[in-house]
């Protein structure tokens, strides 16, 4: 029986150590705080929730933004040709170019077409809009009403398709300066952090309840657009080389796991970099790894979730934490 007894003691002290020092210094404290919230928040459901609906939305976003630019470049097929490539990954092409083939012509069929395409791409706007809300401890009775909701969504829709066809012309621009000498590779990353960047700093802004400039929110969209400009540009090729690999067994479902993949990819470095922005701002940290001890960030912590289920008017729901004497 003294064994367990010893090993619990070294456990602890060992514990205890890291405790310490985790609390003192923040490049170690600061990262173990947003871990915590990122569990707090349920981060990985959320990030789950978001390739889901990203998956989902994927073919109308990407159908739509065909769909504009073969509108208004239809005198220039060439243009046109380059723009869609750098807009569509090679693996939707040829899926993608059918059925931008077999939308209406008529201006009218069009225009209710167009309409369908942006309400099924709002799944995924919305999802980010019930995340970036709960990241930032919003009260529930404070979100606006269906309409009002959904309003902020489809103004991002408009903004995240504005952002697609940017991104793709930057990359196509860029490709076309002479003298440049940068691979196309590179020059299709920059353009899509630049587009990732003007979308996130005015999606977030959009799609958050709560009072925040545009000062506050552009290291976080700058991050965000860096980290989705990696992911897109290393771990693409990487996946279709892995789908290519995968096909003779799992067929048609390898480029369907390879998207899920990549979007779960995307997400996790999204939420990520919310929870990294919401425990700055409400400076959470250092959170305590010995729970028996907490630190005032984690009652604060607690405090912000508790406050978030105020769902009426008048209602108070308080986090009160009862130390031992």
């Amino acid at each position: 029986m003294t064994a367990p007894r010893v090993r619990d003691r070294t456990m602890n002290g060992v514990l205890a150590r890291l405790d310490r020092f985790q609390r003192r210094h923040g490049v170690a404290g600061f990262p173990y705080a947003v871990l915590c919230k990122y569990l707090d928040d349920d981060g990985p459901r959320h990030a789950a929730l978001i390739t889901y609906y990203g998956f989902l939305s994927l073919f109308p976003l990407l159908l739509l933004g065909v769909a504009v630019v073969s509108r208004l470049l239809a005198t220039n097929p060439e243009l046109r040709r380059e723009l869609i490539t750098a807009i569509v990954p090679p693996a939707l092409q040829a899926t993608v170019d059918d059925a931008a083939a077999a939308l209406p012509t008529s201006p009218v069929a069009f225009v209710i077409g167009a309409i369908g395409l942006i309400w099924s791409a709002t799944g995924v706007v919305y999802a980010a809009y019930r995340t970036l809300n709960h990241v930032a401890g919003v009260r529930m009775r404070d979100l606006p009403n269906p309409v009002g909701a959904y309003s902020r969504v489809l103004g991002v829709v408009v903004v995240l398709l504005a952002g697609v066809v940017a991104g793709g012309g930057l990359a196509v621009a860029g490709a076309a300066i002479p003298g440049v000498g940068a691979p196309d590779r590179l020059l299709a990353a920059l353009g899509t952090a630049l587009s990732a960047f003007a979308v996130l700093l005015f999606g977030v802004r959009i799609l958050l309840v709560c009072p925040a400039q545009l000062s506050a929110l552009w290291r976080p969209a700058a991050s965000g657009a860096l980290l989705l400009a990696v992911v897109l540009h290393v771990g693409g090729p990487l996946l279709t080389a892995l789908v290519r690999n995968a096909g003779p067994v799992y067929g048609a479902f390898a480029t369907v796991a390879g998207l899920f993949t990549l979007l779960y990819l995307v997400s996790q470095a999204l939420v990520a970099v919310a929870e990294t922005a919401a425990v700055r701002r409400a400076r959470l940290w250092p959170r305590a790894l010995d729970t028996s001890d907490p630190t005032e960030a984690d009652e604060r912590a607690l405090a912000l979730l508790a406050r978030e289920q105020e769902r009426i008017p008048g209602q108070v729901v308080e986090s009160r934490l009862i130390r031992d004497a």
